[in-house]
């Protein structure tokens, strides 16, 4: 799977942009994007919107969960609601799920996940990518198409978790995204005996931050 800086050097190119002029409209020096591109400084997850937009790319393009780098479509007058789950366990179907409340999305995001539904970041184990508190949209399957990218996945039938998810022979390994080094990835090998069940819900496609973000 692309990581975003490799993503920002595809947009960068597919819109003819080096990385001086992307500098420029960012208003940053060209040695931030030279960092960035390399890996050398990490871009925090409130920068990919403006980014992404600056360039014109979708979000979810840049954070390297879709090959897709058309923009989703965005209009003042055309919106659409998508619900948002507080807490989801596997094996209940999701018209079964009580919704928390109904968010106001742009309607080309509903379009393009018809039937998405939001879960809620709780902590800093994907915070790289996915801000403590904001909304991830999840497009729910229940295989892994695209290994390394978040999933939200319920460990042993409880409340789903949001972590990339590698697929082993055997089994999954779930990794986080964080700044803290704290966060280790973990796998679960069924050929143990004991071992927690991990049930795929759906791979994370969108996120937005709730309204009161700070920055």
């Amino acid at each position: 799977m692309a990581e975003i800086r490799q993503r920002l050097s595809e947009a960068r190119a597919l819109k003819g942009w080096s990385q001086e002029k992307l500098a420029d409209a960012y208003g940053v020096q060209q040695a931030t994007i030279q960092r960035y591109e390399s890996g050398a400084r990490k871009i925090r997850a409130d920068e990919i919107k403006t980014l992404a937009d600056l360039l014109g790319v979708s979000v979810p393009f840049l954070m390297g969960v879709s090959d897709d780098p058309t923009p989703i479509e965005v209009l003042n007058d055309d919106e659409a609601e998508i619900p948002v789950y507080g807490s989801i366990a596997a094996g209940i179907p999701i018209e079964m799920i009580p919704v928390d409340e109904l968010v106001s999305v742009p309607g080309g995001v509903k379009r393009h996940w018809p039937k998405a539904f939001f879960l809620r970041v709780r902590g800093t184990s994907m915070n790289r990518i996915l801000p403590d508190g904001c909304l991830a949209l999840i497009d729910p399957c229940n295989e892994v198409d695209y290994p390394g990218q978040p999933y939200a996945v319920c460990v042993n039938g409880f409340d789903a978790t949001v972590k990339r998810v590698n697929v082993l022979a055997n089994g999954f390994e779930l990794s986080p995204d964080s700044t803290d080094p704290t966060y280790k990835p973990k796998i679960y090998d069924y050929g143990e005996d004991g071992t927690e069940e991990i049930t795929i819900i759906g791979r994370v496609v969108w996120f937005m931050p709730t309204y009161n973000w700070k920055f």
